[in-house]
């Protein structure tokens, strides 16, 4: 059923696919959070990070077994151009993700900041590279691979194929409305949606989801470093802050992407994707 609703309304198949991702995790969520309040738990002092971490796991399982029920479990396996030279490929999101902890960690830590313990370190570490495997499994691998492989590898059908997939998640995060303050989830959309664009043009250019899965994680790690070590912040109050600022990632993201598909490298996405997309 899957597999026919793939070929036959592949946009729609999408879109159902980033429904029950995001519909799993927030069932989940309410369901835990139900049994925990009867259990008595605590959610002062509860690690929302470890929380988080079963949630994305949740996400993840439903990523897995759109990948498995449509064929398509084999690109975790794809080796494309290689880890290494695909991160040659995503060097700009590398480099701002290096810049980006570098000047959390001389310019943000608190005076007198005392790290938090381990453990919740190690969560937040594992929380924020699960994010980044959860939804490049299901935004690149099942959605952005689905819309390519609708569109075809020529040179319009890449750009419709990250366009879209960016919107779609960008759209994604209108969930954390739930918990943030409604104009910095628009930012964050905004914000996603050029990220995204911009891994699914890497994603495509290096055949390689692994890649992708490394930058989405590392760039979570960097922009909430400060908080994670420090416990000074959390991901709602982060993307409540968020302002109109946000609107040069447009420019930020969009600028390299057209960098990584003009017409000259678009042989390598054929080359990588040629025999099981059509032209």
């Amino acid at each position: 059923m899957l597999k026919r609703l793939r070929t036959a309304h592949p946009i729609l198949y999408c879109i159902l696919s980033e429904v029950l991702f995001l519909g799993s995790m927030v069932v989940f969520s309410l369901l835990a959070t139900i049994g925990l309040a009867a259990a008595g738990a605590d959610f002062d002092t509860m690690d929302g990070y470890l929380f988080g971490s079963v949630q994305e796991a949740v996400g993840l399982a439903v990523a897995l077994l759109l990948l498995a029920r449509t064929g398509r479990l084999d690109l975790l396996r794809r080796r494309g151009c290689g880890f290494l030279n695909g991160l040659l490929v995503g060097m700009y999101p590398l480099v701002f993700i290096g810049y980006n902890a570098f000047g959390s960690l001389v310019l943000g830590r608190p005076e007198n900041g005392v790290l938090q313990p381990a453990a919740r370190i190690c969560t937040f570490l594992v929380s924020m590279a699960m994010v980044g495997v959860a939804e490049e499994f299901i935004f690149r691998g099942v959605i952005a691979q689905t819309l390519l492989e609708h569109f075809g590898t020529s040179r319009a059908g890449v750009w419709k194929a990250c366009l879209l997939s960016g919107v779609l998640f960008g759209a994604a995060h209108l969930t954390n409305i739930l918990s943030s303050a409604p104009f910095g989830v628009l930012m964050q959309c905004v914000f996603a949606a050029s990220l995204g664009t911009l891994f699914a043009a890497i994603y495509f250019r290096t055949g390689n989801l692994w890649v992708t899965v490394f930058l989405h994680g590392a760039m979570d790690i960097s922009s909430m470093l400060i908080g994670g070590l420090y416990g000074t912040t959390t991901v709602a109050d982060a993307v409540s802050g968020y302002d109109a600022s946000m609107l040069l990632s447009v420019l930020l993201y969009l600028i390299p992407t057209a960098v990584l598909l003009r017409k000259k490298k678009l042989p390598e996405v054929q080359l990588y994707w040629g025999g099981i997309v059509k032209n």
